[in-house]
């Protein structure tokens, strides 16, 4: 069993790639927000809180993992998750980077697709790939997971 750690705020899409992960064998250690929004039982999940605004924390919480999943609401009405994704995508990513993550899987709307890669695309030194809500993106977070490795870039459903 691989172990994943599974970073975002407790919504929808975060529940449908958990569900996902669980439901092929995975190991998660999901990593929200509001720990308590996350009423799943499974010996094979952990959750915390994740302090998205305490790099150092985040890095800590992310070292020894090869693959991390970052997911983001894609309710973009949603002026909670909004306001936290730009304040702190980047910087999560850099704790990833700084934590020795070797693959950073990022999940959101498709709308949000530009502002994701734009700064995706800037590193150099991390494998990454952004999946965007459309069609059936839990299982497709899953098979980047399980499949092979090589560098891709964005899954989108266009």
């Amino acid at each position: 069993m691989k172990e994943i750690a599974l970073l975002g705020t407790a919504n929808r899409v975060f529940g449908d790639v958990l569900g996902a992960l669980l439901a092929r064998g995975l190991s998660v250690d999901a990593m929200v927000d509001f720990p308590a929004k996350v009423m799943v039982e499974d010996s094979r999940l952990t959750v915390d809180h994740l302090p998205v605004d305490q790099h150092d924390r985040v890095r800590e919480a992310l070292e020894g993992y090869h693959d991390a999943v970052l997911v983001y609401n894609d309710d973009l009405q949603d002026a909670y998750t909004n306001d936290m994704t730009l304040r702190y995508f980047v910087d999560t990513v850099h704790a990833a980077r700084e934590a020795g993550v070797a693959r950073v899987i990022v999940v959101g709307s498709p709308d949000s697709q530009a502002f994701f890669v734009s700064d995706l695309r800037r590193l150099d030194d991390i494998d990454w790939v952004f999946i965007s809500t459309g069609g059936d993106y839990p299982d497709r977070v899953v098979d980047e997971l399980t499949a092979p490795r090589f560098h891709r870039e964005v899954y989108s459903e266009d």
